[in-house]
């Protein structure tokens, strides 16, 4: 099977994609997952959302971000707030393990493009990221 084509329309994944969890064995664990699809390239990870800006600025450039909401130092909601204004067309999905309807609203209305709780199964999430990338790329 052939990968999809990438938003720029050459041959690249169509997904490059940044996972930023506090916790080192969940991140390395969806890297793994992940990595495993067509189309997925994980272009790099972090720890909270500072580390994360810190790569972004030094020209990594995922077009996902798949990342949790509650970390240390700079949290899921607080680097969704700073992305949409300094790097609006990366596209922001949230995997977390709180399912309070109101913090979904609030995620959603700060600009991430989709809310995944932690249980959800590796197809639920797969969908979600390639449908992230495909909003960012219209």
């Amino acid at each position: 099977m052939t990968p999809p084509l990438s938003p720029a329309g050459n041959n690249g994944p169509a997904v490059r994609l940044a996972i930023v969890d506090d916790h080192i064995l969940f991140r390395k664990g969806l890297r793994a997952l992940l990595s495993g699809y067509a189309g997925i390239e994980v272009v790099c990870e972090a720890g909270n959302g500072q580390e994360l800006l810190e790569l972004l600025d030094q020209g990594i450039s995922p077009n996902v971000i798949l990342m949790d909401m509650q970390m240390p130092i700079l949290d899921g909601l607080q680097t969704t707030r700073l992305l949409r204004t300094q790097f609006p067309s990366v596209r922001v999905v949230i995997i977390s393990m709180h399912d309070d309807p109101s913090l979904v609203s609030t995620v959603l209305a700060e600009g991430a493009h989709s809310y995944l709780v932690k249980n959800t199964s590796p197809e639920e999430m797969r969908s979600a990221v390639l449908a992230a990338a495909a909003a960012g790329s219209k």
